[in-house]
């Protein structure tokens, strides 16, 4: 869950140039996994979203034995998507490429097989349009300003396409790990269902709003400088709606004022852009403080927010032609709990976030990274690569 817009935050700043840069500095050359094993054990990954997927294929290329827990009943864990709501996939989750689209090979890491999934950048026909409260305003904008976006798929499909296949027989699903103890010469896991299982090393994965509520214990405690980069860690909760009209009256993207803040983000922006469809589907993303009041609203109320919202930007046509609309609110995800870790956070957090324990308990994912990028796909993903290659050498 990332917004699209056309100022340069640190993040759009980072994707533009660094990305890249950040890949290959957790892998070797081309954006491949070192081919170097000294490993020879077992590893237990915890949680099959983007950055479990990415360490299970990884780790399976280096013919390593992996084991994946999920949780939930599915794999994907933030970048879940609906195929009913409309004739395109409604990406409920993260969203944007937010970097150069050859990650999608890179995470990959295999020149044998072509990834053939269709991104578009936002054109100059996007507009941007910004309410003060009184009146709409155009603003500048530039096809570099902008990320990428799926065409008629997500990343829920990339993931689903090119590595699921390959590690689904690895992933137990329904396996919440609760603890993990690192005292014996192997690591101790337990789930939920009251299932032990051990392991050489471990990668966990799930999100940084689940360790601060407790869901996993580990055993001894985790390091202080680990569990105060825990507590510390601003994560932002978040939504996304979805909304379906008779008539498109809207651009490519709407922003307020408090769209960019240092206590969260919010805007609307056209979700059929570039799709091969005909419907009328405007989002409405939000994170952090700006969430809030539509995360406390009744159904119905929420609605009826959003509609009178756009009604006063556009002269009642939301209500006019309004149809029906989706919500996913990311803190009532039982696995969640929340979107991901604040744009505005002290890169010393997720470099702390990042650190592994005892050399054997490891750690991947959006809010884990070495480098100054956080909270997006990619950034999981090379996360994972990184994790991976700390493990193997």
């Amino acid at each position: 869950m990332k917004k699209s817009g056309n100022t340069l935050t640190r993040r759009s700043v980072l994707s533009a140039g660094a990305a890249g840069i950040s890949w290959l500095a957790a892998c070797s050359s081309h954006g491949r996994v070192t081919p170097k094993n000294s490993f020879d054990g077992d590893v237990v990954i915890v949680g099959a979203g983007p950055a479990g997927m990415t360490a299970a294929h990884l780790l399976q290329q280096k013919g390593v034995s992996v084991t994946v827990h999920e949780a939930a009943a599915a794999a994907g864990g933030r970048v879940k998507h609906n195929v009913s709501f409309t004739d395109f996939p409604i990406p409920l989750g993260a969203e944007w490429v937010h970097t150069d689209e050859s990650i999608l090979q890179e995470i990959l890491n295999d020149p044998t097989v072509s990834v053939t999934t269709e991104l578009i950048a936002y054109g100059n026909d996007a507009q941007i349009w910004e309410f003060d409260g009184d009146e709409l305003t155009l603003q500048t904008h530039t096809e570099s300003d902008t990320d990428l976006k799926f065409v008629g798929s997500s990343w829920l499909d990339y993931f689903s396409t090119y590595l699921l296949p390959g590690i689904a027989e690895k992933i137990l699903y329904n396996s919440q790990v609760i603890k993990i103890d690192y005292r014996g010469e192997r690591l101790a896991l337990s789930s939920a269902a009251g299932k032990t299982f051990t392991a050489d090393r471990v990668i966990v994965t799930a999100p940084i709003s689940t360790l601060q509520r407790g869901d996993i214990d580990f055993y001894p405690p985790l390091p202080p400088a680990k569990a105060k980069a825990i507590s510390k860690a601003d994560v932002w909760g978040g939504l996304k709606v979805f909304l379906e009209f008779k008539d498109k009256f809207y651009p490519a993207f709407l922003e307020f004022p408090d769209s960019e803040t240092q206590d969260g983000q919010r805007l609307y922006y056209d979700a059929a852009y570039g799709q091969n469809s005909s419907a009328n589907v405007l989002g409405l993303f939000a994170v952090g403080q700006q969430a809030v009041r539509y995360q406390n609203a009744s159904p119905d109320a929420l609605r009826d927010m959003i509609l009178r919202e756009l009604d006063k930007i556009f002269d009642n046509q939301a209500s006019r032609g309004y149809l029906r609309h989706i919500v996913q609110d990311w803190n009532t995800e039982p696995f969640a709990g929340a979107a991901y870790l604040a744009d505005v956070s002290d890169p010393a957090i997720s470099r702390r976030l990042s650190t592994p324990v005892d050399g054997r308990v490891f750690f991947a994912g959006e809010a884990y990274t070495s480098f100054d990028d956080w909270g997006g796909v990619h950034a999981a993903t090379r996360s994972a690569a990184e994790a991976v290659n700390r493990i193997i050498t």
